[in-house]
């Protein structure tokens, strides 16, 4: 294992104050994250389409979604962290607000892509932020707590959706709206610009509204660190140089194989349980109960898979993740789909915040949200090709081939995890070294800025 994955147990008071702030501004908007998982039986129960027509409107959403993400990883790069986090969260609101006041499919599809492009941003932005504000040797933690932020949104969240969407799906869309108004007025007011410029001589030449380096600790990579950073696998600036590593892409392109499975759970999920004559909130009882489990268990267990390398507890993961999901193929009742969720939590709790670690770890300091803009479209394609793929395979073979073709999907994934690993591992190290020299350069000028 790496230095990194050895680390001593991270305590709450390693993480910095910005970093709560941050959790706790995601902590809303994922309480109120109720229109995507909804929207399929939004669109067939209300609007009257087919599975793979539902399918083909929330894919116009991922489209967006693709799109933004990999902006928002460039412009955070460019222009800061905070301004892209702030306006692609308040545009949000603004479409958000319009979508139930429309009629027809093309135009709710447009909205939705509109709200992809806005929406999509948030995602890599946040991770890149995580990524600045932490050291290397508490990054795993701040996943952790990061993705137990999301889960802890998505178990209070989805119950009082479902019983919303059988009253009017309209409240779906405005309560998120506002929910995602009081995460911006957090932002706005408590959590400073994360990236910091490393100035050549010491002197005050930190963007505006910028924390002081002495605070966040982390800046991108001064000149001296670049060039360790390029022989690390870099050639060069840019987006150019990230769809380049070949180490980097390859991880990328096999999480994008597991987020096609992952989306199934809501996506084609809800519109099974709904053809097996569930309610939608059967549907709300299911991500609820996905979304306890990880708050329950995320915590308790991160400790002790810190004792084992990160790419042998994601492929055990994502093994927990194919039994879960095939065992979907003969769920009927509430009770089946109950344990097939538990098993399949399991894998979501080990995979997900491991993959988002892996990925701060592998980025080259002064391109951090560039990667995390790419490592965004991975999940954000399997938007967009995740529930026309589920919704073809439903209409034409049925449940039973979705789930276990899925399966057999994910155990793909788990084998080229561990096949690929030796890789990663010697990546990260290369990689953590020219962090290490940029923090290093950044505690030397705070120090000399202060005398």
């Amino acid at each position: 294992m790496t230095p990194v994955e050895t680390a001593a147990h991270t305590r709450l008071r390693d993480l910095p104050a910005t970093f709560w702030w941050l959790w706790t501004a995601q902590l809303v908007v994922w309480i109120g994250r109720f229109v995507v998982p909804y929207m399929t039986i939004f669109l067939t129960s209300s609007i009257g389409m087919s599975a793979a027509g539902a399918g083909l409107v929330v894919a116009a959403y991922g489209v967006g979604v693709v799109v933004s993400s990999l902006a928002g990883g460039v412009l955070a790069d460019r222009i800061g962290r905070r301004k892209v986090l702030l306006g692609s969260e308040l545009l949000s609101v603004l479409v958000l607000v319009a979508i139930p006041l429309v009629d027809g499919a093309l135009l709710i599809a447009a909205l939705l892509t509109v709200y992809g492009l806005f929406n999509g941003a948030a995602g890599p932005v946040i991770h890149t932020m995580v990524g600045d504000l932490v050291e290397p040797r508490h990054r795993r933690a701040a996943f952790n707590y990061n993705y137990w932020a999301v889960n802890l949104g998505y178990a209070i969240g989805p119950l009082a959706a479902g019983f919303m969407a059988m009253y009017s799906f309209s409240l779906l869309f405005w309560c998120q709206a506002a929910l995602v108004l009081v995460s911006t007025a957090v932002l706005a007011v408590k959590v400073p610009e994360t990236r910091l410029a490393v100035p050549d001589a010491v002197g005050p030449e930190r963007p505006a509204g910028a924390a002081d380096p002495a605070d966040l600790a982390v800046t991108p990579a001064p000149p001296t660190a670049r060039g360790a950073e390029r022989g690390a696998g870099g050639r060069g600036g840019g987006l150019v140089a990230v769809l380049g590593d070949r180490v980097f892409m390859t991880f990328a392109a096999v999480m994008f194989v597991y987020s096609v499975v992952y989306v199934q759970s809501t996506t084609t999920l809800p519109l099974v349980m709904t053809q097996q004559g569930h309610p939608s909130s059967h549907f709300g009882l299911l991500l609820t109960l996905n979304g306890l489990l990880l708050c329950v268990l995320q915590l308790p267990t991160a400790r002790l898979l810190n004792r084992w390398s990160r790419d042998i507890v994601i492929a055990v993961a994502i093994t927990l993740t194919a039994v879960g999901v095939g065992l979907q193929a003969a769920a009927a009742s509430l009770a089946m789909y109950f344990v097939a969720v538990a098993i399949w939590t399991l894998g979501e709790m080990g995979s997900h915040p491991q993959a988002t670690s892996i990925t701060a770890d592998l980025a080259h300091p002064e391109r951090r949200g560039r990667y995390q803009g790419v490592y965004g479209v991975t999940h954000s394609l399997a938007m967009a090709v995740g529930p026309v793929l589920g919704g073809l395979v439903l209409d034409h073979h049925g449940a039973k081939a979705l789930w276990l073709g899925a399966s057999g999907l994910s155990l793909v994934v788990a084998v080229l995890m561990a096949v690929t690993s030796k890789s990663r591992q010697r990546r990260i190290a290369e990689v953590l070294a020219a962090d290490a020299a940029a923090r290093a350069k950044s505690a030397q000028v705070a120090s000399l800025a202060r005398t």
